[in-house]
């Protein structure tokens, strides 16, 4: 071997050492694991899920299997990493929301997400959600979109579910009666409110605010309010 040759195999016989030498070091192995973005899904099932061991190279995560596997929970709909040199992983998650219930058997809950997707089935409801009466289906699957008729549209469901919340009403309403798709009902206590369609929608739930606070709140008021159409006179329209 001539001299320029075997100059150039120390060179790269270096460069290989010196390459072997950061994979094994512990100075790149995982330290530390900053997890953010988790609300459902508790830090030690995503790690869990990470598949890392104590001598984990940053320099060698395998991001795409980790993203498999963590995405492995139903309630995770996407997630990312950033590797902070030396030994420092993020993981960011995106979750999907659970918005509502439906009640496929007595005391026994499916956990919708905004989708529709089935997140889960459990007897206790931890979140003051409101529970959807008059959907169709004949089977669910953990992890997949509830199979309900087309014309149901759970973005509609959403938005007043979402309106609920923003106006403070969600811990009153029993019910989100959903089997007319053209007429959403809410159902508070013993009161019923039939709101229509998505149209006014944040109007209508401002009524039906105003009327609540008017009204007290012992049960003793019943009946149904027509909001598919806002006029003054509803504030007057309670059924006894």
């Amino acid at each position: 071997m001539n001299a320029k040759k075997f100059k150039w195999a120390m060179i790269i016989g270096g460069i290989a050492l010196f390459l072997v030498l950061i994979l094994v070091s512990p100075i790149f192995f995982i330290q530390d694991i900053i997890i953010e973005g988790n609300l459902h899904v508790s830090d030690a099932d995503i790690r869990s899920r990470l598949g890392l061991s104590a001598s984990s190279n940053i320099l060698l995560f395998n991001s795409d299997a980790a993203r498999t596997r963590v995405m492995g929970n139903v309630y995770i709909a996407d997630v990312r990493f950033r590797r902070d040199l030396p030994g420092r992983l993020h993981v960011t998650v995106l979750e999907r929301r659970l918005s509502a219930y439906v009640e496929h058997m007595p005391g026994s809950f499916l956990f919708l997400d905004d989708q529709g997707r089935v997140l889960e089935v459990r007897s206790h409801l931890p979140e003051p959600l409101p529970i959807l009466e008059g959907l169709n289906f004949t089977r669910f699957q953990v992890g997949e979109i509830l199979e309900v008729p087309d014309s149901v549209d759970f973005a509609k469901i959403v938005h007043y579910t979402q309106l609920l919340i923003a106006h403070g009403i969600i811990n009153r309403v029993t019910y989100i009666i959903v089997s007319d798709p053209t007429n959403i009902r809410i159902l508070v206590r013993y009161k019923e409110f039939h709101l229509g369609g998505i149209s006014n929608a944040d109007e209508k739930i401002r009524t039906v605010v105003d009327m609540l606070a008017q009204l007290p709140d012992d049960g003793t008021i019943r009946g149904s309010v027509d909001l598919r159409e806002i006029r003054p006179e509803y504030f007057f329209s309670i059924l006894q």
